[in-house]
């Protein structure tokens, strides 16, 4: 079995961040980026096509929403998949890597809630 890094963040005397955990930084590299965790929250609840995400996700736009799913897809946490039936049509799924990011998700949501970060993002 291999052994992992331990978390490592070092900040210097003035508080700027140096050094991070390597599985960090590649994580808030996708999901740090703005809608893909909407994007995935959104197939969390079932398989979408285009415009079914696009309404789900209130601002976003059909030119960003389509390099997203781009992006989600090239790192193996969404699939396109031709859905059954007698038009062709396109459904945007998590891939099995997706769908392990649901108790991840899940603490995420349950910590913004214990700690109000709802109101605290408002003001």
């Amino acid at each position: 079995m291999t052994e992992r890094p331990s978390p490592v963040v070092a900040a210097d005397q003035h508080g700027q961040v140096s050094a991070c955990d390597v599985q960090f930084v590649d994580v808030f590299k996708v999901l740090g980026k703005r809608w893909n965790g909407m994007i995935i929250v959104a197939l969390m609840h079932r398989p979408a096509r285009f415009s079914e995400l696009a309404k789900m996700i209130p601002g976003i736009t059909d030119g960003i929403l389509s390099d997203r799913l781009r992006e989600l897809m090239a790192v193996s946490l969404v699939e396109r998949q031709l859905a059954d039936g007698p038009s062709t049509a396109v459904l945007y799924r998590l891939t099995p890597v997706g769908e392990d990011l649901r108790s991840a998700f899940h603490e995420l949501r349950e910590w913004a809630a214990r700690n109000n970060l709802g109101e605290l993002c408002r003001g």
